[in-house]
């Protein structure tokens, strides 16, 4: 059976006081050491991590701004563009409508001038008709410089008229 001896319950209480206070000193001593150097370590991590988080952010920051700014400078240009190419179009309208009215005048003048040419030639072929019929008429030959004349100022006074 099982005895209870007093001088072996204080030599165990003895023992683990012994074995406690050497492994305290040893051992928890260590590894209490340990531990501190790891919670150290984690919180320098969670700290680094902090600082690269930031710095990360900042970085986006940055980086969104220039992106940010490369757009309104691509806007910018492409609307400088499309003001150049908006004169340079208004510019070839106008030089092409210039030169319509220049060669419509030109047209215009030609056609004036053919249009008179035209007309001297006819009054001259109406006045050698008019001639040849009054010289069938008057039964005579009208071939002077008066009789002439007088055909040419008939015709201009019936020009004037038409």
């Amino acid at each position: 059976m099982l005895e209870f001896h007093l001088s072996t319950i204080i030599f165990t209480i003895i023992n683990l006081l012994v074995l406690y206070a050497v492994l305290r000193k040893v051992l928890f001593g260590r590894v209490n050491e340990v531990l501190k150097q790891r919670a150290a370590q984690v919180q320098q991590e969670i700290t680094s991590a902090q600082d690269s988080n930031r710095q990360a952010q900042e970085l986006k920051e940055q980086y969104e701004g220039k992106l940010t700014d490369a757009r309104q400078e691509a806007a910018k240009i492409v609307a400088d563009a499309q003001t150049r190419a908006q004169r340079v179009y208004e510019g070839k309208v106008a030089e092409a409508e210039s030169e319509a009215k220049r060669l419509r005048s030109e047209a215009q003048a030609q056609i004036a001038s053919e249009r008179e040419a035209m007309l001297q030639g006819a009054r001259k072929e109406v006045a050698s008709l008019a001639l040849l019929a009054a010289t069938k008429v008057a039964g005579r030959s009208m071939d002077g410089a008066d009789d002439k004349a007088f055909v040419d100022e008939f015709l201009s006074e019936v020009g004037e008229r038409a």
